[in-house]
């Protein structure tokens, strides 16, 4: 069954614009291969990301974004079996806060 994890960090103060650019794009090619799509927020520092896909893929994924030193205080907002994906062939983007923040009702 298909897991959904969201949560929320802060970036680090050197981390760029061009860094972002780089790490979505890397995440996107990353994710599809491993059947995870999800959606990416950002409002200065501040990050949201919804995780969607295979439990176990989904689950290592997120162990690895709380270990990257990128980003501080990732907090788990949402981690539930889900019965499909939400965001289908999206593999990663980035959307503005205000969109995520309307996804995540969608989603409720």
């Amino acid at each position: 069954m298909p897991l959904r994890i969201v949560y929320v960090s802060t970036l680090a103060p050197d981390v760029s614009e061009d860094d972002i650019a780089a790490l979505v794009d890397k995440a996107a090619a990353f994710n599809r291969a491993h059947g995870i799509t999800g959606v990416l927020a950002l409002e200065d520092r501040r990050m949201c990301q919804i995780l969607e896909g295979p439990d176990a893929a989904v689950a290592a994924l997120f162990r690895s974004i709380g270990r990257d030193p990128r980003h501080s205080g990732v907090t788990e907002i949402v981690n539930v079996p889900i019965n499909a994906v939400t965001f289908e062939d999206w593999g990663m983007v980035r959307r503005r806060m205000i969109d995520m923040v309307v996804s995540a009702f969608a989603l409720g």
